[in-house]
């Protein structure tokens, strides 16, 4: 059952939609009648508030989906398009947030994190 489930979550977090509620990131259904059947399934409220931790861009005090993975001086970052944008124009970088500065610092001479349990989210 465990596998039907994470399954499940997988889809949801692949195919719903993703907003800004309050300044909180939120997946949520847009109607849809098989999203909502699937948030049903999982228990979850529509929108369903995310960790901000794992899916905002990395830059302190911005509050925008993370959509890309970028080199930004020494750091490999998650980024919304407009701090992707101005790391591609090679801008100063802005002040990061302690759990990405910290995950960073981890990295080893070969530039890998060491490996971790768990999910990718």
């Amino acid at each position: 059952m465990n596998d039907i489930r994470q399954a499940l979550e997988d889809m949801v977090w692949q195919f719903a939609y993703r907003g800004i509620v309050k300044c909180k990131l939120v997946l949520h259904t847009g109607g849809l009648s098989a999203l909502e059947s699937a948030f049903d399934a999982l228990g979850w409220d529509d929108p369903h508030e995310v960790e901000m931790e794992f899916n905002a861009c990395e830059v302190e005090g911005c509050n925008q989906w993370a959509e890309n993975g970028v080199h930004w001086g020494n750091l490999y970052l998650r980024l919304c398009g407009k701090h992707t944008i101005a790391a591609d124009r090679k801008k100063q970088r802005p002040a990061i947030r302690e759990y990405a500065l910290r995950r960073e610092a981890m990295r080893g001479p070969d530039g890998r994190l060491p490996a971790q349990r768990g999910g990718t989210r």
